[in-house]
């Protein structure tokens, strides 16, 4: 296990956001899945609450992001927009002195302010599911740049019924992408 976030060669700008978040030690998880995720590897991640999951994807992710590229490189489906709003503010903590632009999708948000968002230079969006559609439908998203899907809270995704959706925005997705996949609990239809 790693004892320090120096000794995953992270860029400067990702090591001194985690000092300013007063990140010094990684947790078990994040020990295991960030030199993963900087190798490009695709993860199925169990892990308890609280764990650090999402900065133990949001850290490679971010080292990873084209600064210089307008269009969306990740995409994070979350379950509620609750977890949305965190994860987006996580990431955007996470990669502030990288200058990463982080988007939260949601239903119950004003469409139009999204769309206007969206068509900024956007790294990372991070929506549920319905609202991502929408954005698909409506032609108001591209996602034919993203390499990285991340899947957070799989086990409610589909415990709430969203595998259908799930699958369809999949289907917008570029073939070669890393894919992350993390859940509390592993049913068998994950």
């Amino acid at each position: 296990m790693s004892n320090s976030f120096k000794s995953f060669n992270l860029n400067h700008n990702l090591l001194k956001s985690l000092e300013v978040l007063n990140y010094h030690v990684p947790t078990p998880i994040q020990s295991q899945v960030i030199p993963a995720l900087l190798n490009h590897r695709d993860l199925v991640i169990k892990s308890k609450t609280g764990s650090g999951k999402t900065a133990a994807f949001s850290i490679p992710i971010i080292q990873h992001i084209k600064w210089d590229k307008r269009e969306p490189q990740v995409l994070v489906l979350t379950p509620t927009r609750e977890l949305a709003i965190q994860v987006k503010e996580d990431m955007f903590n996470i990669g502030r002195f990288s200058r990463i632009k982080v988007e939260a999708v949601y239903g119950k948000s004003s469409y139009e302010s999204q769309v206007k968002q969206l068509k900024q230079r956007t790294h990372v969006i991070v929506s549920t599911p319905g609202r991502l559609i929408d954005h698909i439908v409506n032609k108001t998203v591209d996602l034919s740049h993203i390499t990285t899907l991340v899947i957070d809270e799989a086990d409610e995704l589909l415990r709430m019924g969203f595998i259908d959706e799930v699958e369809r925005i999949i289907g917008f997705l570029p073939i070669k992408r890393l894919t992350v996949l993390l859940s509390a609990t592993m049913p068998t239809d994950i």
